[in-house]
């Protein structure tokens, strides 16, 4: 009967040490996913971050492209406007004044 009271007791110490160790793993295998779902956010984030750096030089050079060929446009209009001046620049003030005088 002691014998038989010993092996149950056994059995009962193996099968909490069973528990413990399985409650042990599950605890380590929930650190880990956490440790994984961390390490997978911030990768994400990171890919995101040069993603968005790129993005943002691409559209920054873009942009510094249309501000050049917009102030070569402008540089040309006013050179056409200050050619234009000096060829017509007299007769528009004599003309201006002779309409204001009521020539």
């Amino acid at each position: 009967m002691e014998d038989m009271i010993a092996k149950i007791i056994d059995m009962d110490k193996k099968a909490r040490d069973l528990t413990d160790e399985a409650q042990r793993s599950k605890i380590s295998y929930e650190q880990e996913i956490l440790r994984t779902k961390e390490k997978i956010k911030n990768d994400y984030l990171s890919r995101a971050k040069e993603r968005i750096e790129i993005n943002r030089q691409t559209a920054q050079k873009k942009a510094d492209e249309q501000l050049k060929t917009i102030e070569q446009k402008n540089d040309t209009i006013v050179r056409k406007l200050d050619s234009c001046y000096s060829e017509n620049g007299d007769k528009w003030v004599d003309e201006i004044v002779r309409r204001v005088v009521g020539q």
